[in-house]
């Protein structure tokens, strides 16, 4: 099985460095971050729609690669590996809480 790192760019990037509340990815990775999507929606309001739209464009690659269970999937940025399932489900449901919340905030 072939390691995928993925590089996080921005403004995907600046939205999870905003939501990163409850610690720093650096110690706690994913958990850090805040999946609110309160928290998230506030991101979207302060960037704008032409930010939040490339960010979901980033977002649906990102996702695109990590739901290919033939690699496993490294990200320095997020402190995270799949390096089984239980991991690559939780990155994935992570992503899609992002997803939903990058939705709202551009419908608003």
């Amino acid at each position: 099985m072939a390691v995928v790192s993925v590089e996080i760019p921005s403004p995907l990037s600046k939205c999870i460095i905003f939501c990163e509340v409850a610690c720093v990815r650096e110690c706690c990775g994913i958990d850090a971050v805040s999946t609110d999507p309160a928290h998230i929606e506030a991101w979207c309001r302060q960037v704008g729609s032409v930010a939040v739209v490339e960010a979901r464009l980033q977002l649906a690659e990102l996702i695109e690669v990590v739901e290919d269970r033939s690699n496993r999937v490294t990200s320095t940025f997020l402190n995270h590996r799949t390096h089984d399932g239980a991991a690559r489900r939780e990155l994935l449901d992570f992503l899609a809480a992002f997803d939903a919340g990058l939705a709202a905030g551009d419908a608003s």
